[in-house]
Order: C-alpha cells, then structure tokens, then sequence
C-alpha cells in the first residue's frame, strides 16, 4: 500500500504544467456572389451579396440584413430635386463626428465612375462605435443614397473588424454598380 502511494506521487507529482497556446476565433465567411437588387419603384438599382436580404423600405430606403453576422445595413435614398446636396453631404459629415467619437482612426476611399454618372465614398471608423461603416453615392443631379452599418452586438472593433471587412467588399461592390434610371 505504501509503494503505490510513493508510486502515485512520484509519477503525478513530477509532472509539469504546460501553458497551451492562446485559442484565436476562426471567422470563415463564404466567397461572394452578387445579384442585382432592383428598387423599383424607386430609380436605383445595385449588386448585393446573396448572403443578404435587401428589403425596400417606404420613401424608397433600403435594408440589406446579413442574418448570419447579425448585421444590418441600413440605405437612404434622396432626391436631389427635394434635397440639397450640400445639406445631405453636411449631415453625412455630422453623422461620421457623432459615431466617431471614442474611435481611434477613420478610413475613406472615394469611388468614381464617370461613365455611369456615380461618386461615392465609403468610410471606415476603426474603434469602438455602434455604427463602424458609412457611405454614399450619387450622380451630383438627382439621386444621393446614404448608408450605415449597424451590428445587433455591443460595438467591440476587434471582434466585428472581420465582418466589417467583410460587408465593406460587399458596399464597394455596391457602389460599383449602382445605376440610375
């Protein structure tokens, strides 16, 4: 009786913890494909990720929801004959101060496409704000469309930065392809 319990501290007793490797989340979001989104009756149209729902709202507004990140992007239209543009692009900037408090930095890049009539800007907030990316796009006549994503989780940047990269693909794809009637 004595040996095996000299047996059981020598051979549990000798051994030494091992520290195990930090454990990383493995966010895998399937490749894109897009489908044209028709706003009918409303005089825009665009591609969006399969993976979303795009619904059309009254006074021609746009939901887009990605039901498996929990994330919903929400689209404004206005007509540029009703709205000024300088009052709307005002009110973009307004929206990027009042989000982006408490964020670290902000990243822009501008699309053109001269051809079929649209610039937009899609604009990234890094840090934790409840609403991470914003855009627009218009012809600079008669249509202007505003968007923001939101996410129905606390506002974490580094937990949502993968979806976020992720949606944000699926804006520029967006914008790319906006067309007017």
């Amino acid at each position: 009786m004595i040996r095996i319990l000299i047996l059981m501290l020598v051979l549990f007793g000798c051994q030494h913890p091992t520290p195990k490797p930090n454990a990383a989340l493995a966010l895998v979001y399937p490749n894109p494909t897009y489908q044209t989104f028709d706003a009918t009756p409303c005089t825009y149209q665009f591609m969006h990720n399969k993976a979303a729902i795009p619904k059309l709202l009254s006074a021609c507004g746009t939901t887009v929801h990605y039901p498996a990140l929990k994330a919903k992007l929400y689209i404004t239209y206005f007509n540029l004959n009703e709205a000024s543009m300088d009052t709307l692009l005002m009110d973009f900037e307004k929206r990027l101060k009042v989000f982006g408090n408490g964020t670290q930095q902000l990243k822009e890049s501008a699309y053109e496409d001269p051809q079929n009539g649209v610039i937009g800007s899609c604009v990234t907030l890094i840090g934790d704000s409840p609403s991470n990316l914003h855009f627009f796009g218009t012809d600079t006549k008669r249509h202007f469309i505003s968007g923001s994503l939101l996410f129905e989780a606390a506002p974490n940047y580094d937990s949502l930065a993968p979806a976020i990269s992720y949606i944000k693909n699926d804006v520029q794809k967006m914008l790319e392809t906006l067309r007017w009637d």
